[in-house]
């Protein structure tokens, strides 16, 4: 096998952000568990507003990582929910 030289991806302050807030996020929703609080009890507490589907898709895309933008760990989710 031919060897090359491995290629650089280049990460953003966004980048580095989004794997913050993920981490922050997973350590919430451990800590939400421990305590017995789901973390959609404590989600339930904000008050209903109305529904803009412009707004949650931005929403939704600006809570998706790079790879899920670029449809890398999706397919991989399909495939396992295929089965």
């Amino acid at each position: 096998m031919i060897r090359r030289p491995p290629t650089l991806i280049q990460m953003t302050d966004g980048d580095v952000q989004q794997v913050r807030d993920a981490l922050m996020r997973q350590k919430a929703e451990t800590l939400a568990a421990q305590q017995g609080v789901p973390a959609q009890a404590a989600a339930a507490g904000t008050p209903a507003q109305p529904y803009h589907h412009v707004e949650e898709q931005k929403k939704k895309r600006e809570a998706m990582s790079k790879d899920e933008r670029l449809v890398f760990s999706m397919l991989v989710m399909d495939y396992a929910e295929w089965w």
